[in-house]
């Protein structure tokens, strides 16, 4: 792929920040070249805090790298699609303005908790965690526990779910008064 196609596909891809029909999509496909690469996003995104959402799917234009540590290795862009829920009601600027934002966090707990403490951001992160280990205590102490043919597995893993919910409380305590690196 030229080089000198990149602002043009820039352009396509920047005209259709939200796709949410097959049409949509197939009338972005047939302006990208065939052998363009293609992937999806690990994550869903999200606006943090934002209550009501519907989702749309976000294609971002991304460089690719081919031929990794070898003499033909070549950068080329690439296309990434992602799932992105944006606010609504809303109007569709506002929507495709949320989706197209690069630094949305990742939709789920524990992604969004890598997210923020990877970034240095200890109190979301931190937060998030907790959360993450709520929903894992109420797997293991509630979930699992209801399937072991042993009373006393069952038991030890009720237990062990309360030490999972003590360490979530605990974190989400030490989240409210952690101090953040200020850069």
């Amino acid at each position: 792929m030229a080089p000198q196609q990149e602002p043009r596909l820039r352009a396509v891809v920047a005209a259709a920040p939200m796709l949410d029909t097959v049409g949509e999509l197939r009338a972005l496909l047939e302006q990208l070249p065939d052998e363009m690469p293609l992937s999806l996003d690990d994550h869903h995104r999200a606006l943090p805090g934002e209550p009501d959402q519907v989702h749309t799917v976000h294609p971002r234009l991304i460089a690719v790298v081919s031929g990794l540590a070898t003499e033909a290795e070549s950068k080329q862009p690439g296309l990434m699609l992602t799932q992105v829920y944006v606010p609504f009601p809303a109007e569709d600027e506002e929507q495709a303005a949320v989706a197209a934002r690069d630094d949305l966090p990742a939709y789920g707990e524990l992604p969004r908790a890598a997210y923020h403490l990877e970034r240095g951001e200890l109190r979301p992160g931190l937060k998030d965690v907790a959360e993450v280990l709520e929903e894992l205590a109420h797997l293991v102490g509630e979930v699992a526990a209801d399937f072991t043919e042993d009373d006393e597995d069952g038991s030890q893993l009720r237990v062990e779910a309360k030490r999972i919910t003590h360490a979530a409380e605990r974190v989400g305590k030490f989240a409210d008064t952690v101090e953040e690196v200020a850069e």
